[in-house]
């Protein structure tokens, strides 16, 4: 799959190799784009842009693995229950503040982190697309 589908079209679907590649270089964007942007003080259209397009391209990327694994983008909202863990645990107290704050996040990020980078692929083709491929810099 050429880069530029492969980071910014919700269609087909994107292996294991590929999911890495397109995390890579997210990162990479950001890095770059963090060391370019002078005044990161104040949030303005410069300082946003990049963030909001790099969460755009992480979340293609994400739903095109999700079919990879044979699953619908619908399980990509599984990203806001650590979210909730952590705003509920602003109003608790003591080992729970702890255990929804910090341990339930992190069990539930690695365990996407696991699925969506580490295990295979869906072998057969599915209702997404054919096999899973890799991001390709030329066509």
């Amino acid at each position: 799959m050429i880069w530029y589908k492969a980071l910014f079209s919700l269609q087909g679907r994107l292996n294991r190799k590929g999911f890495w590649i397109g995390v890579g270089l997210n990162f990479l964007f950001l890095l770059i784009m963090a060391n370019l942007i002078i005044s990161t003080e104040t949030l303005t259209t410069l300082t946003v842009l990049p963030l909001l397009v790099s969460m755009y391209s992480l979340i293609a990327i994400i739903i095109k693995r999700l079919h990879d694994r044979n699953r619908s983008a619908k399980a990509l909202f599984i990203l806001v229950v650590p979210i909730l863990c952590y705003f509920t645990s602003l109003g608790t107290q003591g080992k729970m503040a702890w255990a929804l704050g910090v341990v339930m996040p992190v069990f539930i990020s690695t365990t996407l982190l696991l699925e969506w980078g580490c295990f295979k692929s869906f072998p057969e083709a599915n209702e997404y697309g054919e096999q899973g491929l890799s991001i390709t810099f030329k066509e």
